[in-house]
């Protein structure tokens, strides 16, 4: 029984391989789907790194408005005295 059925199995594949169209439309399908995969991954990076930066610049902008001076922010965070001073004037606008 079993050997029938992976006989069945070989035959099939066999079929499957010699149809040059089946092979493509195949093929084409694996490519779409690694696409699909692909983009999908991209946009979530893409939306995960913009959710960051939004929060980032909330964290900032609060610290900002609770009155640290820019030498606290840049202890506490690492950011830049430059960004700190741009996130500064952002916020006067």
């Amino acid at each position: 029984m079993l050997d029938s059925k992976i006989k069945d199995s070989l035959d099939t594949s066999d079929k499957f391989m010699d149809d040059i169209s089946e092979r493509l439309a195949y093929v084409n399908r694996e490519m779409a789907l690694m696409d699909y995969k692909s983009d999908t991954e991209g946009h979530y990076r893409d939306g995960f790194a913009d959710g960051e930066a939004k929060e980032h610049f909330k964290m900032l902008k609060t610290m900002i408005l609770n009155g640290a001076d820019d030498e606290t922010i840049n202890k506490l965070t690492n950011v830049s005295l430059e960004e700190i001073k741009e996130i500064r004037q952002k916020i006067k606008l």
